[in-house]
């Protein structure tokens, strides 16, 4: 199925909101009264906002950081193209990546995050990949899940290691991520 693995992975570059406007809608978001980039925006505020994430969080569009190193071989490059194109597809949300001092509640931000995937079965999307807790070496582990609404998937990801606690959530427009051939998505992988 082409576009599932494309919003896990949008880059292992430091992301930061886009200050360009995207391509044209595609069709299907492009009709009258049908569920599109704002409305899953809206979607995923909402349920931001009910969880009650702190300030700094941040929605949009990732882009590479440009202070990040740039792309030295054509396979990086090629890579840095599709997170880009991809990019296009839909919103991001971002918890803040900064280290915690050690004296806040631990599970506070897990709470959060399973919050927000409440208030998005709320808003009326569906669970396709139930949250999943997948442990990253002896220090740390990260929970995924996976839901669907009116054309769109939506994946979530919530990443304890030591003292850096990191949520993400990307929705993507599959009518987008459809145009994206396996080789492509497979440089998504790498």
């Amino acid at each position: 199925m082409r576009g599932r693995h494309a919003a896990g992975d949008l880059g292992r570059r430091t992301l930061r909101p886009a200050t360009f406007s995207s391509p044209s809608p595609s069709p299907s978001s492009a009709s009258a009264g049908a569920f599109g980039k704002e409305a899953v925006r809206a979607d995923l505020d909402a349920a931001v906002a009910a969880a009650g994430f702190p300030e700094g969080t941040k929605t949009g569009i990732p882009t590479p950081d440009a202070s990040a190193d740039r792309p030295t071989t054509d396979k990086e490059r090629a890579r840095e193209q599709v997170v880009a194109r991809m990019a296009a597809c839909g919103p991001v949300w971002s918890s803040s990546d900064s280290p915690t001092s050690g004296d806040e509640d631990p599970g506070k931000e897990r709470r959060q995050f399973h919050a927000v995937l409440a208030g998005l079965v709320e808003r009326g999307w569906k669970e396709t990949r139930p949250a999943e807790q997948v442990p990253l070496g002896e220090r740390g582990s990260m929970v995924t899940a996976a839901y669907q609404k009116q054309g769109w998937s939506l994946y979530a990801h919530h990443t304890e290691m030591g003292l850096i606690r990191m949520a993400t959530i990307t929705a993507t427009e599959d009518a987008c991520t459809s145009q994206f051939t396996d080789e492509e998505l497979a440089l998504l992988e790498d």
